[in-house]
Formats: C-alpha cells, structure tokens, sequence
C-alpha cells in the first residue's frame, strides 16, 4: 500500500515539487517538497481470533518556504482519495521559517 502510494506521488506530483522524503527531508534540500511516515497502525476488524483489516494513517508534510502550496494540496489530496485515503485532519504551521501543511490520511488495509 505504501509502495503504491509512493508511486502515484512520484507519478502526479513530483513534477511540482523538488522531492519526496520519508520520515524527514535531508539537510539543504530543495523546496517545496513533501515528507510521509506512517504514523499509526492499529487493528481495526477482528474474526475468528485473527485481524482481518488494519487502519493505517499516513501523515504527509508539504514543505515550502512561501507558503504556496495550494497547488501541490489540490494535487495530494486528489492522489489519495484515488487510492482510497481519508483525510482525516489537516494543520497549517512553521517552523525554522518554512511553512509546512501537515496531512493525515487513513485508509483500511485488508491483512
């Protein structure tokens, strides 16, 4: 699922953006870029004494330093409701003079 995701990023939004990073973008990249990390993985349906499907929620940063990323927003959030992504909260914040947009993303994973 993560794998698929990473491609359709590097597919739909990659030209827009300097790179995609996991976890953490690298001392002196480029900008905007975007960051993801699986921030939770939790069972969520059960039978027969075994889990069935787990919620997995994915957090993704987009990392500008103007703040211009309602362009590259539209394109992510599109990207992950075709893959069956939720949003589920969005926050705004800086931090070291970049301005990030903080995305959560859930989705059921059958196991």
């Amino acid at each position: 699922m993560i794998e698929k995701m990473i491609e359709a990023l590097r597919t739909d939004i990659h030209p827009f953006v300097k790179g995609i990073y996991h976890q953490l973008s690298p001392h002196g990249c480029k900008y905007p870029n975007i960051v993801y990390k699986v921030i939770s993985d939790v069972p969520a349906l059960h039978g027969d004494n075994r889990e069935l499907q787990s919620r997995v929620t994915v957090r993704v940063h987009i990392v500008t330093k103007d703040g211009n990323d309602s362009d590259i927003y539209r394109r992510l959030n599109r990207t992950m409701i075709d893959l069956g992504f939720m949003r589920a909260q969005t926050i705004d914040m800086m931090e070291d003079g970049l301005k990030i947009k903080v995305i959560d993303y859930r989705i059921g994973v059958d196991s």
